[in-house]
């Protein structure tokens, strides 16, 4: 039991850091110029988009004095004519390049035709043959590349923004905090005012005069009323504290769940990380 528990855990460390493999196979496919050898490769995660404007840069690089011919686009074909990639042949070729999408990845398929056919077919020069893999599979290791350091961006953009929204649920929790403490030290002063009105009522029983034709009033009406003042305002603040409390207890609640996320979200960064430094 031990053993097959060890297993299945060594097989799950393992899974987590295999990459999907990039290969380059020859297949006959229908094109434009009819069912000829494509160099084929499928790219996990990538975009049509993607996948061809890295195509271009890989096969009309930029350069000051060199001018390359146009790429264009025929119906599902992107053709470029008379291209010379020098690292397949020195011999001029025509490209053409298919891209099908499908869910989690795409279809690249390259077919390349020189003067004496197309690349792949029966009768090509193997070293030919082997040099255009390799440079297909480069790309579509670059093109792969591309797609998982634009999923790592996005991953770390999620990370940014959980740890931006603990930031604000921080602040918002010393304001919180600081208006209790206000609130505290508010019913401390009424609690005292309140506790000598109190005292002064049980001790006084004089009269005093009020503004002319006012009538009179006994101070301790006058105190009962300062009272009632005092502890209303007392009251307010008590329910202050109460609410600002409650509001703490609540974000206090959302800041452990936005710090699992954060965590969660570390981990999930590292395997993006991990996924693209393993590409090869």
């Amino acid at each position: 039991m031990k053993k097959l528990i060890t297993l299945i855990l060594m097989m799950g460390f393992l899974g987590s850091f295999a990459q999907e493999p990039i290969e380059v196979k020859i297949e006959e496919r229908p094109s434009s110029q009819g069912v000829v050898p494509a160099f084929e490769v499928v790219v996990p995660q990538a975009t049509e988009k993607d996948a061809i404007d890295l195509w271009k840069k890989t096969i009309m690089p930029r350069g000051l004095l060199k001018k390359n011919p146009k790429m264009e686009k025929v119906k599902d074909e992107w053709i470029v004519r008379d291209l010379v990639i020098s690292d397949i042949t020195t011999m001029p070729v025509n490209v053409y390049t298919q891209v099908s999408t499908f869910p989690g990845n795409i279809y690249v398929r390259v077919f390349l035709q020189s003067e004496g056919g197309f690349i792949g077919s029966r009768g090509s020069a193997q070293n030919t043959v082997d040099a255009a893999s390799q440079f297909v599979r480069n790309y579509a290791v670059d093109l792969y590349k591309l797609a998982v350091e634009k999923e790592l961006k996005q991953e770390e953009n999620k990370l940014k923004a959980a740890e931006n929204d603990l930031k604000k649920m921080q602040r918002k929790n010393k304001s919180f905090n600081k208006k209790v403490n206000d609130a505290q030290k508010e019913q401390s002063t009424l609690s005292e005012e309140v506790r000598q009105k109190e005292e002064f009522l049980r001790n006084s029983a004089e009269t005093i005069e009020l503004e002319p034709g006012d009538g009179k009033k006994t101070q301790k009406e006058i105190l009962e009323k300062e009272l009632k003042s005092s502890e209303k305002e007392l009251k307010k603040a008590k329910k202050a504290q109460s609410k600002y409390e409650r509001k703490i207890s609540k974000i206090k609640r959302q800041e452990r769940e936005k710090e699992d996320e954060i965590s969660k979200q570390k981990d999930k960064v590292k395997e993006v990380e991990t996924k693209l430094k393993n590409i090869r």
